[in-house]
């Protein structure tokens, strides 16, 4: 039997508004936010910590769930037969310097939110900067389902 995996994602927002992005080793010629699994027995925000320290040498100090999004059978994930389950969070401090793996994430970039949505960009890593475009940092949280239906332009 299989069962949904649980990634996480930090939408890095700077003092002066802007957000990070950098390329995708995973999807070529797209960038993407910091994130990655959750592993067994570790908490949502262990797995935020561990994978902002892997992928940027950055350790979020102040952070909120942003939304909840859900992918089934994402065709440009693996084999597309996975279900995915995302929780994006808010990131606006942290401690460290910003040093990218160069493995998962390379070539990163501040830039504005608005700008960045003219990057191309995962699927997911738009639909968080969408949402905290549409809501800023009011406190709303999001619960996006995909219905799973192919879709081409995912």
């Amino acid at each position: 039997m299989r069962y949904p995996e649980v990634i996480v994602g930090a939408l890095l927002l700077n003092e002066r508004g802007e957000v990070f992005v950098a390329r995708f080793s995973k999807v070529e010629g797209q960038y993407a936010i910091p994130g990655g699994h959750v592993e067994y027995g570790e908490t949502v925000a262990e797995a935020l910590v561990r994978e902002l320290d892997e992928e940027t040498s950055l350790r979020p100090t102040h952070y909120r769930l942003l939304r909840v999004g859900e992918r089934i059978r994402p065709p440009l994930y693996k084999d597309g037969t996975h279900h995915l389950v995302y929780l994006d969070f808010l990131v606006d401090r942290w401690t460290g310097d910003l040093h990218l793996d160069g493995e998962e994430l390379s070539d990163g970039l501040w830039v504005t939110p608005e700008a960045a949505l003219s990057l191309a960009l995962t699927f997911t890593t738009r639909q968080a900067i969408e949402f905290y475009l549409a809501h800023g940092d009011d406190g709303t949280c999001q619960y996006d389902p995909d219905s799973g239906e192919e879709d081409p332009a995912r």
